[in-house]
């Protein structure tokens, strides 16, 4: 006899696996492996958390992996905010079990309200993983074209300084070109002087010849001094320009180093391709639906299955439980209560019996204070009660 029932013992008590599903169920062992039509439903509810649990640890570990390097750091935070959301799962299907089955809308939505939230949010980086290779060329197009924006605003920003500086250069240059026409003019017209194709038509360097000579030599004079004059304001006007240019190049520079790949890029990048690709954006609702809907699995599991034995039975334990804590406690007041009566009557019978063993002796001494006081020639009664109260009392009453 004793075999048998040890054997059925033995065939009630659940495996490892079982037991670690009903913890993540947020069940009572204990009393489930006395309901034998509960113990399905658990396990199934112990899948559907520990799913939850396994996807929301891969989310944060890409969410984690587009802002830190450290692969050691990424497994770390992936575990720990994992366990966070089983937390939040096995907190919410707990408070529905303990609620007795009695599911009044207001908890439920809140607890759906939340649920919904942390499947919105955890949702993003997985699709962000699905589509990783249209985000990576919409990225690379993102960067470009913020980088072509940044370049115009430079431009713009710097546009009225860098105009006047190029207007007096370009008035600098062209100065110094008329002169040089000039100059080429005085030369050309020596030239055909000498070969006789000009205005005196005489071969030769003759008169007419050595003057126009020395139009040209002067105008080659002026010209090199005009070059002379020139050349600091020349220098000075290119230096401005080209610190301005380099000003612009350390700007670009530094403005391409923040346009990383990160979490807020690449949901930058999916939000451009599902504005510009209109299928593409109603696939991208449909995964975040189905993604919102594994997350809030668990809760919506228990919240659908009718109640059962198991609820029945933590309600009863669950009340016994109160009741016993409520019987404690009024027990422990009362016993309070007699000891407080037990210890003032005590008192009382050792304050009569002090008083009645020290009769003689504080009347002896009450006579003594009220002789002394009628010998005196001014006798205050306020400081005769002060000195009885401090003989008897101890202090003043």
């Amino acid at each position: 006899m004793k075999t048998t029932e040890k054997n059925q013992q033995t065939e009630n008590e659940p495996d490892g696996l079982t037991r670690f599903l009903w913890w993540l169920a947020a069940a009572d062992g204990d009393i489930l492996k006395e309901c034998k039509t509960e113990k399905e439903r658990y396990r199934i509810i112990g899948i559907a958390v520990f799913v939850t649990w396994m996807f929301a640890t891969i989310a944060w570990g890409y969410f984690f992996s587009t802002i830190v390097n450290d692969d050691m750091i990424v497994l770390a935070l992936a575990l720990f905010f994992g366990f966070a959301i089983l937390s939040i799962d096995r907190t919410l299907i707990a408070a529905m079990t303990r609620s007795n089955g009695n599911n009044k809308w207001l908890p439920v939505i809140f607890r759906l309200v939340l649920a919904i939230t942390i499947g919105l949010f955890i949702s993003q980086p997985v699709v962000l993983m699905l589509f990783s290779k249209d985000i990576k060329a919409q990225l690379e197009i993102n960067k470009q074209t913020k980088l072509d924006d940044f370049k115009a605003q430079l431009v713009k920003q710097n546009a009225v300084q860098h105009d006047a500086l190029q207007q007096q250069v370009d008035k600098l240059d062209q100065q110094l070109k008329q002169k040089e026409e000039d100059t080429k003019g005085y030369k050309d017209a020596f030239i055909k002087e000498t070969d006789g194709t000009g205005g005196s038509g005489r071969i030769g360097e003759q008169a007419v010849a050595r003057v126009k000579k020395t139009a040209w030599l002067g105008a080659e004079d002026e010209l090199t001094a005009m070059r002379k004059q020139l050349a600091p304001q020349q220098t000075n006007l290119q230096k401005q320009l080209n610190d301005m240019k380099t000003s612009d190049s350390l700007k670009v520079v530094a403005y391409t180093t923040t346009l990383t790949d990160g979490f807020l890029a690449q949901t930058e990048a999916l939000h451009d391709l599902t504005a510009a690709h209109p299928p593409l954006q109603q696939r991208y609702r449909l995964i975040v639906f189905i993604i919102t809907l594994i997350e809030i699995m668990p809760m919506l599991s228990k919240l659908l299955m009718p109640k059962g034995e198991y609820d029945e039975k933590l309600a009863a334990a669950t009340a016994q439980g109160i009741a016993s804590a409520q019987l404690e406690r009024e027990k422990g007041r009362e016993l309070l209560e007699h000891y407080q009566e037990a210890a003032t009557a005590a008192d009382k019978e050792v304050l009569d019996y002090l008083f009645e063993e020290t009769a003689q002796m504080r009347k002896q001494q009450a006579d003594e204070l009220v002789r002394e006081w009628k010998q005196r020639e001014n006798r205050p009664y306020k400081q005769f009660w002060h000195q009885a109260g401090k003989l008897f009392l101890g202090k003043i009453r």
